[in-house]
């Protein structure tokens, strides 16, 4: 009878544990053990569930008492081995592991033990098992993959080079290594020798990240999104589907994809960098401000956010204070592209056009076909008033990828200036052609139209620009201009007023208050 009761409440206690009331579950196992108290299930059941609810030291308790009646219970080692992993005692981790491979030898535990010498890098004592059978291809590769995740990548080389060549998991290792040491075509002939049609994730986002080299944005925005369809957990195809974003102009996906990132991996300061970064380009400088101040709260000397650091100051009209950071940053050594190719711009600012075309000339000389800083090139033109050499420069960018948003908006912008308002219009059109809510395309056209003296057109061509940047003070302004072309002054006097409460500059207000005189003169109705 006792007996019969006893297994009740296992069975019980087990459809408790997979409901996940844990607590509930061990007071149904105290009974049993009320019964059979040197029952060694029953004891393991009941320290596997103070394992779950986190109570460590509870949960030793009752493995304890299982290792005494069975010394080598293979699931009580394994499980002391994991509170022991929790807690950090390596040494504890690895005399556990080293039990539990000699009483009970296999692959698996062997790979068991290998994984906690790798973990304390004790290289030398790996040797003892390599030349062992259960030294299998399965237990090299998880050897080989383990001392590639600790940057140990000879070690790696060197255990791969022992393995089946065919192997999918040691061709994926081995493009994974070749192409950390920026042999892109190595690694690309070793991914094609996978298959094009692999739906392992990682390889789909290496698939993706060979796209991306060669700005191929579309096609690697479908290949992280294919990785992350089969993989949701993994943090870097997130990040990675951001970068493809945003380099295609897709703002609020890549802020999407970068938050995603960051849930996953809250603590990774790329991840947060690059929305940090985002923010910045997107013009929503307080988040980008609030996200810098995190990053250099861990990190004071992180180059790449002090960078950004400039670059906020910058906005805020600090440019010596800027000129100051980047400065400093290329006299302690980081002396990066980055660094080069803002300060370039704080020279331009500050109308040092010499010394910021130096700089950005120094960058296109190692990489030529750059479109970032053929950009920034452009960029520095136009504030020259080289509009031809800009507008080259801006062209060459949608050459090398036509799919390039900024680099079609930065074409009609120059064209603009040029007063080629025609050829505006049409790389304008091109933005909308592969961006239906780019503002830019809208606005640029609206310039165009208006050139054309279609007025009307053109108002509707800035209500689309509004519609799709609430928050552009610019396009406000130009709505008001429009409609004082109309002779609509109480509109124009509304336009204005919205642009200023995003943006009280002189200009807006002088604007107002012209226009409020103005207003105050017509006659009522």
């Amino acid at each position: 009878m006792e007996k019969s009761e006893c297994i009740d409440y296992i069975k019980q206690a087990f459809e408790l544990k997979e409901s996940k009331n844990y607590k509930y579950a061990i007071e149904l196992l105290y009974k049993a053990l009320e019964i059979e108290n040197d029952n060694v299930e029953i004891l393991f059941q009941i320290g596997e569930l103070y394992f779950l609810l986190n109570n460590y030291s509870r949960a030793m308790q009752y493995i304890s008492k299982v290792l005494q009646i069975v010394p080598n219970h293979l699931s009580g080692l394994q499980l002391m081995k994991s509170i022991n992993e929790r807690e950090g005692n390596l040494d504890n981790v690895l005399e556990i592991s080293q039990k539990i491979y000699e009483n009970h030898p296999s692959p698996e535990t062997l790979w068991g033990l290998l994984s906690v010498l790798i973990q304390m890098k004790s290289f030398g004592e790996i040797e003892k098992y390599r030349n062992c059978e259960h030294f299998t291809q399965d237990v090299k590769l998880d050897c080989a993959n383990a001392l590639y995740v600790a940057n140990e990548k000879d070690r790696a080389k060197e255990i791969l080079s022992e393995c089946d060549i065919k192997n999918e998991k040691a061709m994926l290792l081995s493009g994974k290594i070749k192409f950390d040491e920026n042999d892109i075509e190595g690694a690309k002939e070793i991914f094609s020798q996978i298959g094009k049609n692999s739906q392992n994730p990682e390889i789909l986002n290496y698939k993706g990240l060979f796209e991306l080299e060669g700005m191929n944005f579309i096609e690697a925005i479908k290949d992280f999104s294919k990785a992350i369809n089969i993989d949701k957990s993994n943090s870097k195809y997130y990040y990675n589907l951001g970068n493809a974003y945003f380099y295609n102009g897709w703002m609020e996906e890549a802020q999407k994809a970068y938050r995603n990132a960051l849930l996953i991996n809250p603590e990774n300061i790329d991840y947060r960098y690059s929305l940090a970064y985002l923010y910045y380009s997107i013009k929503e400088y307080s988040k980008a401000e609030k996200e810098v101040s995190a990053i250099l709260d861990v990190m004071p000397q992180h180059s790449q956010t002090k960078v950004l650091k400039a670059l906020l100051l910058e906005n805020k009209k600090d440019l010596i204070g800027a000129q100051e950071i980047l400065e400093d940053n290329i006299k302690n050594g980081c002396d990066d592209d980055f660094t080069k190719s803002s300060l370039s711009k704080i020279y331009a600012e500050l109308s040092n056009f010499g010394k910021a075309e130096k700089l950005v000339n120094e960058i296109l000389e190692k990489n030529p076909d750059n479109i970032t800083y053929l950009t920034d090139l452009a960029e520095i033109y136009i504030k020259e008033r080289n509009y031809d050499g800009a507008l080259k420069l801006a062209q060459k960018c949608v050459e090398l990828n036509p799919n390039y948003i900024s680099g079609n908006i930065l074409c009609a912008k120059i064209a603009n200036l040029k007063g080629d308002y025609e050829l505006s219009k049409e790389y304008a059109q091109e933005v909308l052609s592969l961006d239906i809510s780019c503002s830019e395309g809208y606005y640029y056209i609206a310039l165009s139209r208006e050139k054309d003296g279609d007025i009307e057109e053109a108002v509707e061509c800035m209500k689309r620009a509004i519609l799709y940047d609430l928050n552009n003070s610019e396009y406000y302004r130009k709505m008001c201009e429009l409609y004082q072309l109309k002779k609509d002054y109480k509109t124009a006097l509304e336009y204005i007023t919205e642009a200023e409460n995003i943006n009280p500059s002189n200009e807006y207000k002088y604007i107002y208050s012209e226009l409020v005189k103005i207003n105050r003169k017509l006659p009522s109705k």
